[in-house]
């Protein structure tokens, strides 16, 4: 019910603009159609209600479309930080592993130092 609340949104506009257009439309041949009178008022409701429906809808349409980035911005940002928490994870495990390569003397004070400052050097 309330996924793609943003596209959901952006239909509304579309329905009101179409509506609205219909209804302006339909106003306009009634009032010519009534009353000869009437013929001129008739078309600029036909125009002006169809211009302003289409206008008007897009306050509506925007406001969906700041919705949909927004959340497109949210799912982007909450992957990088799921890719960050991953990157950190395999940093540390990669700093354990030299730290016991230096206990077991393996590699020198230099080497460890060096290559801990380079992962150090990359978060």
């Amino acid at each position: 019910m309330y996924d793609n609340i943003g596209g959901k949104i952006k239909g509304l506009a579309k329905a009101i603009f179409i509506i609205g257009a219909v209804v302006s439309f339909i106003a306009g041949i009634v009032l010519m159609f009534v009353n000869d009178n009437l013929i001129f008022v008739g078309v600029l409701i036909w125009f002006i209600g169809i211009i302003v429906s289409w206008v008007s809808s897009w306050v509506l349409y925007g406001f969906g479309e700041i919705i949909d980035k927004i959340s497109d911005i949210e799912r982007n940002t909450q992957g990088g930080e799921m890719r960050s928490k991953a990157q950190s994870r395999v940093d540390s495990e990669r700093i354990s592993k030299i730290e016991k390569l230096r206990l077991q003397g393996l590699i020198t004070e230099e080497e460890y130092k060096a290559q801990r400052a380079e992962i150090i050097s990359k978060l």
